[in-house]
């Protein structure tokens, strides 16, 4: 019996011995390490989208809102003051209206930025009052919605009179 056991624990060394890969016959140390190649990383360009500015609104274009975050303005131009409004008339995403931004330029190339109540969140009925010139003004109305900047119009009014 204790033939057989001591038998089965040296069959058992043998087998872990194996299974553990330690049965190679050749000698590791002598041969020769292949060197490790990597690819040396490429350096990443990230393009961030295109913010307005005051130099380049025409660049961006008019974006739709996704549906869920749809607002909607009226634009009108007074044609004996040549004031511009801008009505905020809410939407189904106006828990996602963060700040509206009116830009107007005349044809003398003045240019002002207007934005709705201080640049607080809207709510339906806030308005923008600009005052625009007699003739073509350029407005441009830019929505902060959802924490993305989205251009949605960009139309010039004429006060002909």
């Amino acid at each position: 019996m204790k033939s057989s056991a001591i038998l089965l624990a040296a069959l058992l060394v043998v087998l872990a011995v194996f299974l553990a890969g330690c049965t190679a016959g050749t000698d590791t140390a002598s041969e020769p390490i292949a060197p490790v190649t990597t690819e040396t990383p490429v350096p990443t360009t990230l393009v961030a989208t295109p913010q307005p500015t005051a130099t380049s609104p025409a660049d961006v274009e008019i974006q739709t809102l996704p549906e869920a975050q749809m607002v909607s303005f009226e634009l009108t131009k007074d044609r004996p003051t040549s004031k511009i409004q801008l009505l905020y008339q809410g939407g189904p995403g106006t828990v996602f209206t963060q700040k509206v931004a009116l830009w107007v330029y005349s044809e003398n190339g003045t240019y002002q930025e207007y934005l709705m109540k201080d640049g607080k969140r809207p709510s339906a009925g806030d308005e923008i009052v600009a005052q625009g010139t007699r003739g073509g003004d350029r407005c441009v109305v830019f929505v902060t919605s959802g924490g993305v900047v989205y251009k949605i119009i960009d139309k010039k009014l004429y006060s002909d009179i």
